[in-house]
């Protein structure tokens, strides 16, 4: 992420967020011991810690049922007071390597900070790779992988492919639906879909959902009618990697050079929600129970423009008639504001800055309806902002008079999330 607020062309300030994986339960317990005893802490007290963390026994209950037990020499157990101190302890020595850098620790939250000067982003590409060494060395595993080095096709570092959904989406059993995921890549690569791999430790319980498929290419997800038996509710835990379309040479700040081709994942990153699965409903037709979707809310995957500083207007219209339209659910830029201007109607509006010129921002959306205690869900919509005039012709800043095009993002969210 970048931000600039100093006012000075070349002055800014980068931001990485990491997420690890499973970060309490990578926790490597004689290594924790060395670095406790490095610490200053009593030799007593550091072997007591030690004897906690190893041969733990773990069994799993269901029903009556129990499972044989296995012994757990990994990790710190989730819910324990001590975990937290003990990780924060764990990750002490992952400081800083340059003076123009801060690394942000609270629990297993880290954040890296570069303040960047005259655009040379030397010392905080530096300072990523030296995390990326630290967490290799101490067996955490982050949850995004990505390749910050220099591309020979565009002559600049690599971005990683962006994407966005609304928390949650729900569709009656009986059903029809395709979620079309909203996927770009702000360097022109193809991107990809996938399921995660507990092999990998990409997820905790990876399983995919076994009422829907994936097209991998389209990055679309399909649910048809089920049993009532699937009633429920499923986590969706994807990965969206980014290949090259050609051959291209990646250049760390060293010098190093690797060849990557087009069968080669340069990012990996995760996008998550839950899909409701609801009981089985009379009508499947789109505005019967099921919100329809009406003029002039944009389309699906649609690409949208408007300049600096001119505010943006997305009209939405939609109707059910066995069924209330009482709210409209969405994810978009943080500034981004909702209203609702009649019966079935809303807008979403936002104004980008100076410094969002030439950005792309996603907006995703559904409309919930309600039939006494059911609720339904129209299909999801996402569409993309780009902040500029439009390539084809300067159109006011009005969803319905832009030139729709297959659209790019990228993910500086707000989440409005209304009780499932």
């Amino acid at each position: 992420m970048r931000a600039n607020k100093t006012g000075k062309q070349g002055n800014y300030v980068r931001m990485l967020f990491v997420d690890y994986s499973s970060a309490f339960n990578t926790i490597v317990p004689c290594r924790l011991f060395t670095k406790l005893r490095d610490l200053g802490l009593n030799s007593r007290l550091c072997a007591w810690v030690l004897d906690f963390l190893t041969g733990r026994t773990q069994v799993v209950r269901v029903g009556r049922c129990v499972s044989n037990s296995i012994t757990i020499n990994t990790g710190a157990p989730q819910g324990c007071v001590l975990s937290p101190l003990l990780y924060s302890l764990y990750t002490s020595d992952c400081v800083i390597t340059h003076g123009s850098n801060t690394i942000v620790k609270f629990a297993d939250d880290t954040v890296v900070l570069g303040a960047i000067s005259n655009n040379d982003e030397a010392a905080y590409m530096d300072e990523v790779k030296n995390l990326a060494s630290w967490c290799q060395d101490n067996h955490l595993q982050l949850n995004v992988a990505f390749d910050l080095r220099n591309r020979s096709d565009i002559n600049k570092e690599n971005s990683s492919p962006q994407s966005t959904v609304i928390p949650f989406v729900r569709v009656p059993s009986n059903c029809r639906r395709d979620f079309s995921l909203l996927m770009f890549d702000p360097d022109g690569d193809q991107v990809k879909c996938r399921y995660g791999n507990s092999s990998l430790s990409e997820c905790n319980g990876c399983d995919p959902p076994s009422v829907l498929s994936l097209s991998s290419s389209t990055c679309t997800l399909s649910f048809g009618p089920t049993a009532d038996s699937n009633v429920g509710s499923y986590g969706v835990q994807l990965l969206m990697e980014d290949f090259p379309m050609k051959n291209i040479t990646m250049t760390g700040v060293n010098g190093t050079n690797t060849t990557q081709t087009p069968n080669d994942a340069l990012s990996k990153v995760p996008i998550q929600f839950v899909l409701i699965v609801d009981p089985q409903v009379s009508s499947c037709t789109e505005g019967d129970f099921l919100p329809k979707f009406l003029p002039p809310t944009p389309n699906n995957r649609a690409r949208l423009y408007t300049p600096v500083d001119k505010t943006l207007e997305i009209s939405i219209s939609a109707e059910a008639q066995n069924s209330t339209i009482s709210e409209l659910l969405f994810s978009g830029p943080y500034d981004a504001i909702q209203n609702k201007t009649g019966p079935g109607k809303f807008t979403l509006t936002w104004t980008p800055s100076k410094s969002q010129d030439n950005d792309t921002l996603p907006f995703c959306f559904v409309v919930q309806a309600l039939s006494k205690e059911t609720k339904y869900h129209s299909d999801l919509r996402c569409v993309s902002v780009t902040v500029g005039n439009s390539p084809v012709s300067s159109a006011p800043a009005s969803a319905s008079a832009f030139v729709l095009v297959m659209g790019s993002f990228l993910s500086t969210l707000v989440l409005a999330l209304p009780s499932i």
